[in-house]
């Protein structure tokens, strides 16, 4: 059976991932998609998403090894069987979130290779045929995300600083990580759907 195609939306807080996710799912159907996040998508990952979210004095090294758990988990529970089935998968969020949120947001860049190589283990074999880097503005973004939120979370209640770190971690990983199409989400949804399109059209029909 052939393989499914691997797609990951990324991009900071606010970015417009759900949006342009939900519009994903209008357009392709989700006939062939299995839809999932990272940290999520199983319902270990689930109360993980929760404690990293919400969570009250997390330390952050904890932080780190609660996102690599659940993206474990996720991995070899939803995104490898699905792959294997023929079916595509779309995840919201993978490894390029913690290159720039766990490197570059929490000032970790000496210990960036160590950081990748632990994120690469917890992938296990599902290796994305495509990331989508949504860029926005970092305070477009968070007043987005705070505009919307019923309860904020840990990360949205961190400073612009932090913020404008991750974003300059996203573009740095764009470089390094394979089949990154990078797209300005600092525009209406349709604006941004159009480009987003147009990328995903380069491995699903």
């Amino acid at each position: 059976m052939k393989r499914g195609k691997f797609i990951v939306f990324e991009g900071g807080d606010g970015a417009g991932k759900d949006t342009q996710i939900a519009l994903m799912k209008k357009h392709f159907g989700t006939e062939t998609f299995v839809y999932t996040r990272d940290p999520g998508g199983t319902e270990i990952g689930m109360k993980l998403r929760a404690m990293l979210q919400y969570g009250k004095d997390l330390c952050e090294e904890a932080e780190l090894f609660l996102l690599l758990a659940a993206r474990a988990e996720v991995a070899y529970k939803v995104i490898e069987p699905a792959l294997a089935a023929g079916k595509n998968v779309v995840a919201n969020r993978f490894d390029l979130s913690t290159y720039a949120y766990q490197i570059y947001g929490r000032r970790r860049e000496r210990k960036a290779k160590l950081i990748k190589t632990m994120s690469e283990l917890a992938r296990r074999k599902a290796v994305p045929d495509l990331v989508i880097l949504l860029d926005v503005p970092p305070e477009v973004g968070l007043a987005r995300s705070r505009k919307r939120a019923q309860k904020v979370t840990r990360f949205e209640e961190e400073a612009l600083a932090f913020h404008r770190r991750v974003q300059k971690g996203y573009r740095a990983g764009a470089k390094h990580f394979r089949h990154v199409i990078t797209v300005d989400s600092n525009r209406p949804p349709e604006a941004v759907w159009a480009d987003v399109e147009k990328a995903l059209k380069t491995v699903v029909r």
